[in-house]
Protein backbone atom coordinates (compact mmCIF):
# COMPACT_ATOMS: atom_id res chain seq x y z
CA UNK A 1 0.00 0.00 0.00
CA UNK A 2 1.22 3.12 -0.86
CA UNK A 3 2.27 5.51 1.84
CA UNK A 4 0.21 9.03 0.72
CA UNK A 5 -2.18 9.71 -1.95
CA UNK A 6 0.05 10.21 -4.51
CA UNK A 7 2.09 13.02 -5.67
CA UNK A 8 1.42 16.20 -6.70
CA UNK A 9 2.39 19.94 -7.39
CA UNK A 10 2.82 22.50 -4.59
CA UNK A 11 -0.23 24.14 -6.58
CA UNK A 12 -2.49 21.31 -6.60
CA UNK A 13 -5.83 22.40 -4.68
CA UNK A 14 -7.83 19.41 -4.64
CA UNK A 15 -11.51 19.05 -6.21
CA UNK A 16 -14.86 17.07 -4.85
CA UNK A 17 -13.37 14.47 -7.00
CA UNK A 18 -10.06 14.08 -4.75
CA UNK A 19 -11.79 14.49 -1.60
CA UNK A 20 -13.93 11.21 -1.89
CA UNK A 21 -10.67 9.40 -3.31
CA UNK A 22 -9.37 10.14 0.07
CA UNK A 23 -12.39 9.29 1.77
CA UNK A 24 -12.34 5.53 -0.14
CA UNK A 25 -8.53 5.06 0.41
CA UNK A 26 -9.16 6.31 4.25
CA UNK A 27 -12.20 3.86 4.42
CA UNK A 28 -10.34 0.90 3.22
CA UNK A 29 -7.52 1.42 6.04
CA UNK A 30 -9.83 1.89 8.81
CA UNK A 31 -12.62 -0.67 8.31
CA UNK A 32 -9.58 -3.35 8.12
CA UNK A 33 -8.22 -5.02 11.44
CA UNK A 34 -5.65 -2.30 11.69
CA UNK A 35 -8.23 0.28 11.76
CA UNK A 36 -9.35 -0.12 15.68
CA UNK A 37 -5.70 1.50 16.04
CA UNK A 38 -7.30 4.97 14.86
CA UNK A 39 -9.80 5.36 17.57
CA UNK A 40 -7.64 4.49 19.69
CA UNK A 41 -5.08 6.76 18.65
CA UNK A 42 -7.35 10.28 19.73
CA UNK A 43 -6.87 13.65 18.08
CA UNK A 44 -7.49 14.20 15.05
CA UNK A 45 -6.96 10.82 13.63
CA UNK A 46 -9.88 9.10 16.30
CA UNK A 47 -12.04 12.01 14.80
CA UNK A 48 -11.20 11.56 11.28
CA UNK A 49 -12.35 7.56 12.20
CA UNK A 50 -15.24 8.63 13.42
CA UNK A 51 -16.19 10.68 10.68
CA UNK A 52 -15.35 8.26 8.01
CA UNK A 53 -16.95 5.03 9.93
CA UNK A 54 -19.67 6.34 11.44
CA UNK A 55 -21.06 4.54 14.44
CA UNK A 56 -19.33 1.33 13.59
CA UNK A 57 -16.28 3.51 15.03
CA UNK A 58 -17.40 3.43 19.10
CA UNK A 59 -18.60 -0.12 19.09
CA UNK A 60 -14.94 -1.48 17.26
CA UNK A 61 -12.63 0.41 20.26
CA UNK A 62 -13.93 -1.98 23.17
CA UNK A 63 -13.92 -5.09 20.95
CA UNK A 64 -10.26 -5.51 21.98
CA UNK A 65 -6.96 -6.24 19.89
CA UNK A 66 -8.23 -7.82 16.64
CA UNK A 67 -7.38 -11.12 15.46
CA UNK A 68 -4.66 -9.85 12.79
CA UNK A 69 -2.61 -8.41 16.27
CA UNK A 70 0.06 -10.26 15.67
CA UNK A 71 0.58 -8.63 12.03
CA UNK A 72 -0.93 -4.84 12.30
CA UNK A 73 0.85 -4.89 16.04
CA UNK A 74 2.65 -2.36 18.69
CA UNK A 75 4.09 -3.99 21.72
CA UNK A 76 4.02 -2.66 25.20
CA UNK A 77 6.30 -3.47 28.14
CA UNK A 78 4.76 -3.12 31.33
CA UNK A 79 7.64 -4.78 33.87
CA UNK A 80 8.68 -7.74 32.48
CA UNK A 81 5.31 -8.37 30.56
CA UNK A 82 4.91 -7.85 27.60
CA UNK A 83 1.15 -7.13 25.86
CA UNK A 84 0.16 -6.61 22.29
CA UNK A 85 -2.27 -4.25 20.64
CA UNK A 86 -3.45 -2.93 17.06
CA UNK A 87 -1.31 -0.06 15.15
CA UNK A 88 -0.99 1.83 12.23
CA UNK A 89 1.51 2.34 10.55
CA UNK A 90 3.34 5.92 9.41
CA UNK A 91 1.63 5.56 5.69
CA UNK A 92 -1.63 4.18 6.94
CA UNK A 93 -1.76 7.37 9.04
CA UNK A 94 -0.63 9.54 6.32
CA UNK A 95 -3.54 8.19 4.22
CA UNK A 96 -6.21 8.87 7.01
CA UNK A 97 -4.72 12.66 7.31
CA UNK A 98 -5.14 12.57 3.54
CA UNK A 99 -1.47 13.52 2.46
CA UNK A 100 -0.09 13.75 -0.84
CA UNK A 101 3.78 14.10 -1.36
CA UNK A 102 4.42 17.26 -3.34
CA UNK A 103 7.25 17.31 -5.96
CA UNK A 104 9.48 20.08 -4.62
CA UNK A 105 13.12 19.98 -6.68
CA UNK A 106 14.55 22.59 -4.12
CA UNK A 107 13.87 19.73 -0.73
CA UNK A 108 15.84 16.47 -0.59
CA UNK A 109 12.72 15.19 0.97
CA UNK A 110 9.26 15.76 -0.83
CA UNK A 111 6.97 18.79 1.26
CA UNK A 112 3.05 17.41 2.15
CA UNK A 113 0.22 18.78 1.50
CA UNK A 114 -3.04 16.92 3.45
CA UNK A 115 -6.44 17.60 3.80
CA UNK A 116 -6.19 17.34 7.43
CA UNK A 117 -3.28 18.31 9.78
CA UNK A 118 -0.90 14.80 10.35
CA UNK A 119 -0.74 14.15 14.13
CA UNK A 120 2.14 15.85 15.13
CA UNK A 121 0.61 18.93 13.77
CA UNK A 122 -2.08 18.63 15.74
CA UNK A 123 -0.46 17.67 18.58
CA UNK A 124 1.38 20.91 18.66
CA UNK A 125 -1.61 23.01 17.92
CA UNK A 126 -3.64 25.52 19.96
CA UNK A 127 -6.63 23.20 19.22
CA UNK A 128 -5.23 20.20 21.05
CA UNK A 129 -5.99 20.42 25.20
CA UNK A 130 -5.37 16.54 25.66
CA UNK A 131 -8.86 16.20 24.92
CA UNK A 132 -11.39 16.69 21.64
CA UNK A 133 -12.88 20.47 23.00
CA UNK A 134 -15.95 21.92 21.85
CA UNK A 135 -13.96 24.24 19.43
CA UNK A 136 -12.11 21.44 18.04
CA UNK A 137 -15.46 19.91 16.96
CA UNK A 138 -16.11 23.40 15.98
CA UNK A 139 -13.30 23.71 13.95
CA UNK A 140 -13.67 19.95 12.42
CA UNK A 141 -17.26 20.40 11.29
CA UNK A 142 -16.41 23.59 9.71
CA UNK A 143 -13.62 22.57 8.05
CA UNK A 144 -15.21 19.60 6.63
CA UNK A 145 -18.52 21.67 5.74
CA UNK A 146 -15.81 24.10 3.93
CA UNK A 147 -14.19 21.18 1.93
CA UNK A 148 -17.43 19.63 0.77
CA UNK A 149 -18.47 23.01 -0.56
CA UNK A 150 -15.58 23.99 -2.74
CA UNK A 151 -14.01 25.96 -0.13
CA UNK A 152 -11.27 24.81 1.38
CA UNK A 153 -8.49 22.38 -0.02
CA UNK A 154 -5.10 20.44 1.57
CA UNK A 155 -2.75 22.21 3.21
CA UNK A 156 1.17 22.17 3.85
CA UNK A 157 2.73 22.14 7.14
CA UNK A 158 3.31 25.63 7.50
CA UNK A 159 0.24 26.37 6.76
CA UNK A 160 -1.49 24.12 9.24
CA UNK A 161 0.57 25.27 12.04
CA UNK A 162 -0.66 29.08 11.24
CA UNK A 163 -4.03 28.18 11.00
CA UNK A 164 -4.17 25.97 14.29
CA UNK A 165 -3.24 28.96 16.61
CA UNK A 166 -5.92 29.26 18.89
CA UNK A 167 -4.54 28.70 22.64
CA UNK A 168 -0.47 29.50 22.98
CA UNK A 169 -0.29 27.51 26.15
CA UNK A 170 -1.87 24.23 24.92
CA UNK A 171 1.50 22.39 23.57
CA UNK A 172 2.79 22.68 27.02
CA UNK A 173 -0.51 21.85 28.82
CA UNK A 174 -0.95 18.45 26.69
CA UNK A 175 3.01 17.76 27.20
CA UNK A 176 2.20 17.77 31.26
CA UNK A 177 -0.57 15.63 30.91
CA UNK A 178 0.40 12.89 28.60
CA UNK A 179 3.64 13.12 30.97
CA UNK A 180 1.69 12.84 33.94
CA UNK A 181 -1.41 10.54 32.80
CA UNK A 182 1.64 7.56 31.11
CA UNK A 183 3.00 7.72 34.36
CA UNK A 184 -0.15 7.27 36.36
CA UNK A 185 -1.21 4.42 34.17
CA UNK A 186 1.71 2.76 34.31
CA UNK A 187 1.93 2.89 38.04
CA UNK A 188 -1.08 1.72 38.57
CA UNK A 189 -0.84 -1.28 35.84
CA UNK A 190 2.63 -1.98 37.25
CA UNK A 191 0.45 -2.50 40.84
CA UNK A 192 -2.41 -4.44 39.21
CA UNK A 193 0.56 -6.98 37.64
CA UNK A 194 2.15 -7.18 41.12
CA UNK A 195 -1.10 -7.53 43.25
CA UNK A 196 -1.83 -10.81 40.65
CA UNK A 197 1.57 -12.01 41.26
CA UNK A 198 1.34 -11.85 45.43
Amino acid sequence: MAGCLGWCQLSFRGTEWDYRHYEGRAYEILASPCGRAAILEGGIVWRLALEILGDDARQRAAEGPSNDVSRYAQEVWLGQESYLDDALTAKEIDIICGTYKVADAGHAEPAHLSWWPRPMQWKTSGLNLGYWTQQAEQWFVTRIGNIRQGRAEPMSRKSWKSSMRIHSGAFKLRTVCDRESDKFLVDKLLATIMNREQ
